[in-house]
């Protein structure tokens, strides 16, 4: 018989209550039960195999592991590591105290000039103590280390001492500080702060400028001493002692310049500073700004310009600041390497001492790059009896330099300061 029919009879027999076995033996259903009745079918569930529940064991195992790794295993590592045994090794000699005994210790001989080592604390490891590198005798038949070498020192000549600074009358005080003006008699700065030179020396000059000095301390510092006194050095005007170590520079024979900042070509994105001499601005604008500069000390004996931009360009804007500088009596350098420059020919007119460079000597900061700069500076001297070398205070320049001073004399040149080229070059 089929499910249908057993679900749905309509015989007049009693169905099987229950508790009827499967041969049909039963007790019939009461008369007011009987009808027709419906059985919900359930499906069987089927026993799980062995293989089965293999699996569901391992799964379950796998994934109990998992979340604990998950939990503790950070743990166990960081504990595992601290259980390492591990030696410690002081660098200056001290003894240290390990985390954990070695397992199987060994036994040196300490020195007998070493002092016993302090009993370690209850629960601590043994001390370990090295000796330090001093103390580790060398070799049988290794070579002894080289002896430091030592740079050859230069020939820096006599002391020169320059006039003091301020001299009387030739200064004046101005909105932001001391200014230098002409005196009465017709003293003009690049002249009484000048470094003295022998004029009858026919041999061709070389002038030395290093710029961009004031800012860094040892820079400075380097300059002035390892640079004999006929190198001439320029000073930033933004750092905080100017003065003081524009005086030192004179102390040792330096000539001094100023360094003024000027527009460079890529202003705004490179601006050197709050006192730039920019071309957009007014003539008595520009001229403030330059008062700041040439107040920032006194007893230099010029200005010096560097930057090949908008401002040197303009004639409107370029023509006042080379009259205040001559009413100033300074001198003019213009280290953009120009001869025939709008700037040159203008400070001509107008009566300014001037000079230019003829080589940066560092925009490759290298030693190789700076002695062939040096070695173009001797032909261009030989060729017009002067030639000026412009430099920033980079170790590799002023070591160059020192080194380069001391072969003038046997190559028939002369280290001149900048006051004993002006008006020398050719226009």
């Amino acid at each position: 018989m089929n499910l249908l029919a057993k679900l749905f009879r309509r015989d007049k027999a009693p169905p099987p209550d229950a508790a009827e076995s499967e041969e049909g033996v039963g007790t019939p259903e009461a008369p007011e039960t009987r009808g027709r009745r419906f059985r919900l079918p359930l499906p069987a569930i089927p026993r799980p195999s062995g293989p089965t529940v293999g699996a569901l064991v391992v799964i379950a195992g796998l994934t109990g592991l998992g979340a604990w790794l998950a939990l503790q295993g950070d743990e166990t590592v960081s504990r595992r590591v601290v259980q390492t045994p591990r030696v410690l090794v002081s660098l200056d000699g001290r003894p240290m105290v390990n985390e954990e005994p070695p397992a199987e210790p060994t036994e040196t001989k300490a020195p007998a000039a070493a002092a016993a080592p302090k009993e370690p604390a209850r629960g601590a490891g043994p001390q370990v103590s090295l000796p330090s590198l001093a103390a580790v005798p060398p070799q049988a038949g290794a070579a002894p280390p080289p002896p430091a070498a030592t740079a050859k020192p230069v020939k820096f000549g006599p002391p020169v001492q320059l006039k003091k600074a301020p001299e009387p009358g030739m200064v004046e005080r101005g909105p932001k500080g001391p200014l230098p003006i002409i005196a009465e008699d017709g003293r003009q700065a690049w002249r009484v702060y000048a470094r003295p030179f022998d004029e009858g020396d026919k041999r061709p000059r070389i002038a030395v400028i290093v710029t961009d000095l004031g800012l860094s301390a040892a820079a400075t510092a380097a300059a002035i001493q390892q640079l004999p006194g006929a190198v001439t050095l320029a000073f930033a005007p933004y750092g905080p002692r100017v003065a003081e170590l524009v005086e030192e520079a004179r102390a040792a024979g330096h000539e001094t310049l100023m360094a003024a900042p000027s527009e460079p070509p890529d202003f705004p994105r490179n601006d050197p500073g709050p006192h730039t001499l920019l071309a957009a601005l007014s003539p008595a604008e520009n001229l403030d700004r330059l008062e700041y500069v040439l107040s920032r000390a006194p007893g230099y004996v010029g200005v010096v310009t560097s930057t090949a931009g908008r401002f040197f360009g303009n004639e409107e804007a370029l023509q006042p600041v080379l009259t205040l500088l001559r009413r100033r009596g300074l001198l003019y350098l213009d280290g953009r390497g120009a001869p025939k420059s709008t700037v040159q020919q203008m400070a001509g007119a107008v009566g300014l001492p001037r000079a230019y460079g003829n080589r940066f000597l560092d925009l490759e900061a290298s030693r190789g790059a700076i002695d062939t700069r040096l070695a173009e500076l001797e032909k261009i001297a030989r060729d017009s009896g002067v030639a000026v070398g412009i430099g920033r205070p980079y170790p590799v320049t002023i070591e160059r330099i020192a080194l380069w001073v001391d072969s003038l004399e046997s190559k028939g040149l002369a280290l001149a300061p900048i006051t004993a080229v002006v008006d020398r070059q050719p226009p």
